[in-house]
């Protein structure tokens, strides 16, 4: 299994939920990315940026990839993370996965994968991107990586 975990793209200044210019062309530069790659499943937020960082990819793969939502604002970011490690660890061996969410969950995430610890994410930054490759075993190895413009 091999299961790509980001931070959404560079995202507006709060209120606005949305991407910038900037982490618009990170996304697109994502969806290239990762067209090829085989990936079939993408989990994210309930957040607009999260969404639109998956919507390039998910304009190249059309019906191949199915995007699965689990919230954070509902019930927190503990159950965000449990429910996505457990989304990831159900899908047979072979699959290939996308998780788009936030600097305060990546980590968790990467972690609970079995990639173990990493680095927080700043808030300014956006180009991380780690790898893990997840044996039938349960083994796991952990690329990490940067994608775009540096931030």
């Amino acid at each position: 299994m091999i299961v790509f975990v980001l931070r959404h793209a560079d995202r507006k200044p709060e209120p606005d939920d949305g991407l910038t210019p900037a982490g618009l062309e990170r996304a697109k530069l994502l969806a290239r990315m990762l067209a090829e790659t085989g990936v079939s499943i993408a989990y994210c937020s309930e957040a607009a940026r999260a969404h639109q960082t998956l919507e390039p990819l998910a304009q190249l793969l059309g019906n191949a990839l199915t995007i699965k939502e689990v919230k954070i604002a509902e019930q927190g970011a503990d159950a965000h993370v449990q429910k996505i490690v457990q989304a990831v660890k159900s899908q047979p061996p072979g699959t290939t996965i996308v998780v788009v969410s936030h600097s305060n969950t990546v980590g968790p995430i990467v972690k609970g994968l079995g990639g173990g610890t990493i680095d927080s994410i700043g808030d300014g930054e956006f180009d991380k991107l780690f790898v893990l490759f997840i044996g039938p075993t349960g083994s796991t190895d952990l690329l990490r990586g940067r994608y775009g413009a540096a931030t």
